[in-house]
């Protein structure tokens, strides 16, 4: 009998949950279309063809950071150094050692602090030069680093961890956590990280969790896996004032704020029909919600379903391509040359 109500009780908050979602949804009417180009909403798209040379041969392109004119970003594995026109300067790390998870630039220090697959940080010049080496296994009580990002003289880090479920099953949860470490990672806080509430059931954050900062605080967020509620969670978010990022804030979003625009993109080269980019403009209350991303009308690509941030406050996003997906813009480059380099400068 007392399952029976409990069970009971929990559908009647399930349906009360969301018919109050659909209510504050239905208040808030905005456009929204299934089509978008990168012009509707960037400003310009800039283009760099990264440098090829016998010492630098690259098939992709991920982690692009940047810090004035240095330009990093990882590929197979390995750490590699450009300036911002694409000259190829230095190899940071080499594949005889580790492999590169992370990494953060100190822009104070003009240093690199690269995170391997082992619990290890490294710490490189700008020219490559070994400087320092830690390791983080015996952080007290640091669980399984995935995420760095430096800001304000700190660095930031999401981590998971285990534990049994709460419904003694046997089976275990995951944990996200946050934690705050100087610049030679010594502990400053911890902070569970949780599902936003979104008014609705979900099974929160199951893509990797990235790190942002909005009005000089840090806040967490993870693709949706539900693309076409990402309107409705969106509204529900603006309208209950959850987007309000304050120091202490601990709730995973299903999207990064860019200025204007709130944006959410997921991408998969080998299950592309889930691919997408959403963005919400706030100044317009108009929203794009595009399958396969937006089209390039600046270089004529094909479609963008990898835009990823270039800076913590998102306001530059960027994207690889090379061989034939170059032909139109750069009809000399060939398959054997390393990647272009786009980046995409967000509408003020």
């Amino acid at each position: 009998m007392k399952k029976t109500c409990l069970l009971l009780l929990l559908l009647v908050g399930i349906i009360y949950i969301n018919e109050g979602y659909k209510i504050i949804s239905e208040d808030m009417p905005v456009k929204s279309t299934t089509e978008g180009s990168l012009s509707d909403v960037a400003d310009e798209v800039i283009a760099i063809p990264l440098e090829t040379t016998s010492d630098c041969r690259l098939k992709h392109a991920t982690q692009i950071k940047r810090d004035r004119n240095e330009l990093f970003l990882v590929s197979n594995g390995q750490l590699f150094h450009f300036d911002c026109s694409g000259k190829f300067l230095s190899r940071i790390t080499s594949n005889k050692h580790f492999l590169v998870t992370d990494y953060v630039i100190d822009p104070l220090e003009k240093q690199l602090i690269v995170m391997d697959d082992r619990e290890n940080v490294y710490y490189y010049d700008y020219d490559g030069t070994l400087l320092e080496r830690k390791s983080l296994a015996g952080i007290n009580p640091l669980n399984t680093p995935t995420r760095l990002m430096y800001h304000n003289r700190h660095i930031w880090m999401t981590a998971q961890s285990l534990s049994p479920s709460e419904e003694g099953t046997g089976k275990q949860c995951v944990n996200q956590w946050l934690y705050k470490f100087d610049t030679t990672f010594n502990l400053q806080d911890a902070r569970k990280l949780t599902a936003a509430d979104l008014g609705r059931f979900y099974l929160g954050a199951c893509f990797s969790t990235e790190l942002s900062v909005t009005n000089g605080n840090v806040y967490a967020y993870s693709p949706s896996t539900q693309p076409d509620e990402l309107l409705a969670d969106t509204l529900y978010l603006i309208r209950r004032n959850k987007l309000n990022i304050h120091e202490e804030y601990s709730s995973i979003l299903p999207l990064c704020i860019a200025g204007r625009y709130l944006v959410s993109t997921y991408s998969d080269a080998t299950d592309t029909d889930k691919n997408y980019t959403f963005c919400y403009d706030r100044r317009e209350d108009y929203a794009y919600n595009v399958t396969g991303g937006f089209e390039d009308n600046f270089y004529h690509t094909g479609r963008v379903p990898d835009l990823k941030s270039l800076d913590i406050y998102n306001n530059s996003f960027c994207y690889c391509r090379s061989g034939e997906e170059v032909k139109k813009a750069f009809p000399d480059r060939t398959e054997e040359d390393n990647p272009v380099l786009f980046i995409v400068r967000m509408k003020a």
